[in-house]
């Protein structure tokens, strides 16, 4: 009798644990990253007793976690590419609002109106008024050529200031990811259950890869650890590497522009690491500053060199308006009481180079005299406009790349190649955020909570609960008949 109250006893424990158990996953039903739990039941170990093999009940040997190493790994992956194409779309979408040509007056249209206007001249060479149009159009168009170049600048910067954000992001996850190792191995040796923590430590994982693309493993000492795929190891057991971002010298900067972040081990500020990432938030990012806004802005500096190359070759041939004396032999003189009266640029000499825009100007001697724009060709000849009507017609004529392309043509190919970058990223993007639904759809029939199959668990267990409750209380009447017997 004894023994039967000892086996309903096991009974109530193991069905109390599984209910517990059961209780925990219907409170986490709507927790992110919960994997549900299972308590695991055994027979307790027999006794010989009398040549008889007797039962002796049953007991819980852990509680485990329903889970699954390779789907979990397949959704830090699939995060991992979702998050840098997302990354990727809503900075190429914010690039592409800079030369939006149809809510304001774009860059193109600002070239044609540039260009009409010198047009507009040509029909009247001695108009003052409409010299001082063509010099307003101009320092219109230098505007919108640097509007576009500061906001690449800025849009720069501010990718930077995201390297720090998210590298901070980082080195918190790291922290918690090495802090939870060791809790995981302190409450396993004690032999407590660890499952909750291992879905914390799987939800920081899944956070870092979509920073950048992450590798876990078990290494020789069974310790579990964290690489950054192409960086190296960032946790081993509790022990971790922090990252940082900061500023860097033009010699060590991957975009060779002095001041922009790297990214770099704590331990060892001078070595950037910053190209070494893979995948993820970081390298859609290195990708966006380094290559696209750095194409992009090297097309447009190119583009604002030629421009200015290419009216001031035309316009230094010309001469002013005013009245010039000549020489003895006829010939105009190239300077007067006034100034410069042929060989005069419209722009200031341009640099080719990253810093073309920031240096683009007005020649001093149109900026300060519109009289100093030349319509003409030849000195004192009333009514000539072959000079205007040359830089009016640039515009249309293929001058640019070994005379294959029109300005017009190479600046709308530079929105197009955009435009279709964006275009591109936002269809891998829904893409991949389908693929990452279904591999999130998979992990959740393995690893998520059902409420219909744990309340009817609930019930199971809770008439197992019952029915061992119902043996202590048989054994209990025997006991007391035995007794009574005795009386």
């Amino acid at each position: 009798m004894s023994d039967l109250l000892g086996i309903g006893k096991t009974g109530l424990f193991t069905s109390k644990k599984s209910m517990e158990t059961t209780g925990h996953n219907i409170s986490n039903v709507n927790t992110e990253g919960y994997s549900r739990q299972r308590a695991n039941q055994t027979t307790e170990r027999s006794i010989v007793q009398s040549g008889l093999v007797k039962g002796t009940g049953s007991r819980i040997v852990s509680v485990g976690r329903i889970h699954d190493d390779f789907i979990e790994k397949r959704l830090n992956k699939e995060l991992n590419n979702t998050e840098f194409l997302k990354e990727r779309s809503g900075k190429l979408e914010q690039i592409e609002s800079i030369f939006n040509e149809v809510d304001t007056e774009g860059l193109n249209t600002l070239l044609n109106k540039f260009f009409n206007s010198f047009k507009e001249l040509s029909g009247q060479p001695e108009n003052e008024t409409m010299k001082m149009v063509v010099r307003d159009n101009a320092k219109i168009v230098i505007r919108d050529f640097q509007r576009i170049q500061n906001t690449l600048t800025n849009t720069r910067k501010s990718i930077d200031q995201n390297f720090k954000t998210k590298i901070a992001d980082a080195n918190s996850l790291i922290n918690n990811i090495a802090h939870l190792n060791k809790e995981i191995v302190r409450i396993e040796q004690l032999g407590g259950e660890s499952g909750d923590l291992r879905d914390g430590r799987d939800k920081s994982i899944r956070e870092l890869s979509k920073i950048f693309e992450i590798h876990t493993y078990v290494d020789n000492r069974n310790n579990f650890a964290v690489a950054a795929k192409g960086v190296g190891t960032l946790v081993v057991a509790g022990e971790k590497t922090d990252l940082v971002a900061g500023p860097a010298t033009k010699d060590i900067a991957t975009n060779g522009i002095d001041g922009s972040f790297e990214i770099f081990y704590k331990d060892r500020p001078g070595f950037p690491i910053t190209n070494r990432f893979q995948g993820g938030q970081i390298t859609s990012l290195i990708k966006i500053r380094n290559e696209d806004i750095q194409n992009i802005s090297e097309k447009i500096n190119n583009l604002a060199y030629d421009f200015a190359k290419i009216v001031n070759s035309i316009h230094n041939k010309g001469y002013v308006s005013r009245k010039i004396e000549t020489d003895p032999s006829g010939n105009p003189l190239p300077y007067d009481k006034i100034g410069k009266t042929t060989g005069i640029n419209f722009f200031q000499e341009p640099i080719r180079g990253q810093n073309t825009i920031e240096h683009l100007s007005l020649s001093e001697e149109v900026l300060d005299d519109p009289t100093n724009i030349c319509v003409g060709l030849t000195a004192n000849a009333s009514g000539d406009n072959r000079v205007a009507l040359a830089i009016s017609k640039i515009q249309h004529e293929k001058l640019l790349n070994g005379g294959t392309t029109t300005i017009e043509e190479e600046y709308l190919h530079t929105v197009s190649q955009l435009g279709l970058e964006a275009a591109k990223s936002n269809f891998d993007l829904e893409q991949a955020e389908g693929i990452l639904a279904q591999t999130n759809n998979i992990r959740e029939r393995i690893s998520g909570v059902s409420l219909d199959e744990e309340t009817a668990n609930m019930m199971r267990y809770q008439h197992a609960y019952a029915a061992s409750a119902k043996v202590m209380k048989v054994a209990e009447e025997m006991f007391e008949t035995i007794l009574s017997i005795k009386r």
